[in-house]
């Protein structure tokens, strides 16, 4: 349950630290001049920046590492003038104080279900069920992004990224509604409100050397996000050491009231967990590179559980290398050298890939990607279910499976035609998921039961066609999409058919464009029409669905400072389960989805 004082408390510290940013930011000489609100971001300043003091030594343009682009005395050109979040230029005014840049963005969601009644098993065994669902999902989300440059004219600057989520009551929100012990919507983490602050920070900026403290993302490390401090040293201009210390919140958390969610360790032989505090320590070390032909970082983290846990530790990698002006290269990889996340080789995260551009008609890339459960254990413990010592009910939800998948992905493009109107893209894309063993619990004491799922492997084909500026001026596509297993198994036990096609056009002159399309989907279990006698390997679903979409969306600037966008789909789900001892089709589900997003920036 959460603890609404802990939650205002924990959001009062959040709003004093952002008030004190913005107060940092107003404390500049008074100006006397007219006060009426004008575009500025499109005169460059004139004025000299800022006389920078410290104990930093050295002449050099180092990397800026904090997420922005060029910096405040960049250059504007025409590529950038019209994008909505792009970092803004010194104008004279603000090069005497604080440049202040951000967006605030709404968004609202909405999905509603309708159906029948599905056909019991058998005649007065089960009460009706509907075929929908009865939850309508609905929440809206508030987000502020705000940059303060050189705060007051001196070496600070500070970034604000808050966040908050307002969900509905399911007992409001759904008719007939019956609420139950610790009931949630589908939403979020948790599915309850959320605040959650992704940045908070404040940075000292030196000649050489860079002090960052807060909140903040590790992007040159494997992304870690932490509470702490990072400092990120000048060696050259073309070299940056950089390192962090500081506490690591619960993974894919997105309140602050479940950033440090008490922690539990692995399940004992009776099924029992104990506490393994709330804090987990983070740091690491390494290195960033830029060069006229190429730019990444190396590394190593550690995160280090204060119990129940040793501690995990891994190289991380990333970068991007241009060799020539037709052939790029990038990478990333996360490699786990010590801790739970060495199960399989320890080769937690991998992406390779290549883009080849001969001319301006041709693309053709080249791509490999690995993904395994990259998570602590105590962070992962607790959030799932204490196992059943009775064994009364399958659980699924008590212990965890580390899982890796592959796929390797490749797609050619070739524009056709004057000003290459019609475009043309086919690819290929191989994915492979190795064996999972599945064991007894541990309180079924000297039991050695296993179930070993094979591995399973499928392939994609894709193709679409786009014609940019077909009849009325419109740009009309069609693609496709067939997904089919190769060996024994197939990858998710499921084959898929997906067709689609969509319409454009742009709304006076340029300002917005809408867009509507009509979609269609079928996927059919591999094991439809097979009778299932209690085996695991094979028993994953005998039904064949198919999905018909309606919809579009609509997208429109208003000016400089505002946009809008927004979307609305009708879709159709019909599901038949088909066994040896006939069909059976369940009513059909009607889905409708509405979303809006607004935001402006300043």
């Amino acid at each position: 349950m959460t603890d609404p004082r802990g939650m205002k408390r924990t959001a009062a510290i959040a709003a004093a630290l952002v008030a004190s940013l913005v107060a940092s930011a107003s404390a500049k000489p008074k100006d006397d001049g007219d006060d009426d609100v004008k575009i500025e971001d499109d005169q460059p300043s004139k004025a000299k920046k800022p006389k920078k003091t410290g104990d930093d030594t050295g002449d050099i343009q180092k990397q800026d590492l904090s997420g922005h682009d060029l910096g405040t005395s960049k250059r504007e050109n025409v590529f950038e003038r019209d994008r909505f979040f792009v970092d803004k230029t010194d104008t004279d005014k603000t090069a005497k104080g604080t440049l202040i840049q951000g967006s605030l963005t709404s968004t609202s969601f909405a999905y509603h279900e309708s159906g029948g009644t599905l056909t019991p098993p058998a005649a007065g065994l089960l009460s009706p069920v509907p075929s929908a669902s009865q939850f309508n999902r609905v929440f809206t989300d508030l987000r502020l992004q705000t940059d303060f440059r050189h705060i007051s004219a001196s070496r600070w600057d500070g970034r604000v990224d808050v966040r908050g989520r307002v969900v509905g009551d399911p007992g409001v929100v759904t008719t007939g509604f019956n609420p139950v012990t610790n009931s949630t919507v589908q939403s979020g983490f948790l599915g309850h409100n959320e605040l959650d602050i992704k940045e908070l920070w404040l940075v000292r900026n030196g000649p050489r050397s860079d002090l960052f403290f807060g909140r903040q993302f590790i992007a040159d490390l494997g992304g870690v996000k932490i509470d702490g401090l990072r400092l990120d040293y000048a060696s050259s201009a073309k070299f940056t050491l950089l390192g962090f210390a500081g506490l690591y919140p619960i993974r894919g958390s997105r309140s602050i009231t479940t950033d440090y969610t008490a922690l539990q360790s692995s399940p004992a032989p009776d099924g029992s967990r104990s506490s393994a505090g709330r804090f987990t320590g983070a740091g690491g070390f390494g290195a960033a590179y830029r060069t006229t032909e190429a730019y990444g970082s190396f590394g190593g983290v550690v995160l280090a559980p204060l119990s129940s846990e040793s501690p995990r530790i891994f190289g991380t990698s990333t970068g991007y290398w241009r060799y020539g002006t037709k052939l790029d290269f990038y990478h990333f990889a996360i490699v786990d050298l010590l801790g739970s996340n060495t199960a399989n080789v320890g080769l937690t995260n991998l992406s390779l890939g290549a883009n080849y551009k001969p001319d301006q008609r041709l693309r053709g890339t080249l791509s490999f990607n690995r993904v395994d459960t990259e998570t602590l254990n105590v962070q992962a413990q607790a959030f799932l279910a204490n196992p059943d010592n009775k064994f009364n009910a399958i659980q699924n939800e008590a212990f965890v499976q580390r899982i890796a998948t592959n796929e390797a992905r490749s797609s050619l493009s070739a524009g056709l035609g004057p000003l290459q109107r019609v475009e043309i893209t086919a690819a290929l894309a191989y994915r492979y998921r190795g064996e999972v063993v599945l064991t007894a619990p541990p309180q079924m004491a000297g039991a050695s039961m296993t179930t070993t799922l094979p591995s399973a492997q499928s392939v994609e084909l894709y193709g679409a066609i786009t014609d940019r500026h077909s009849i009325k001026d419109l740009r009309l596509g069609v693609d496709a999409s067939r997904i089919f297993g190769v060996g024994s198994a197939t990858y998710q036990r499921t084959t898929s058919l997906s067709l689609r096609a969509s319409a454009a056009h742009d709304i006076a002159n340029g300002q917005g464009e809408w867009e509507a399309e009509v979609a269609y989907s079928s996927s059919k279990d591999d094991t439809a029409g097979m009778t299932c006698i209690g085996d695991l390997a094979t028993c994953f679903g005998a039904a064949k669905s198919t999905i018909v979409s309606l919809g579009g969306n609509l997208y429109y600037r208003f000016n400089r400072d505002w946009f809008a966008m927004g979307s609305a789909f009708l879709n159709r789900t019909a599901i038949t389960h088909i066994d040896m001892s006939g069909a059976v089709e369940d009513p059909a589900v009607l889905g409708l989805t509405g979303y809006f997003r607004v935001a402006y920036r300043f």
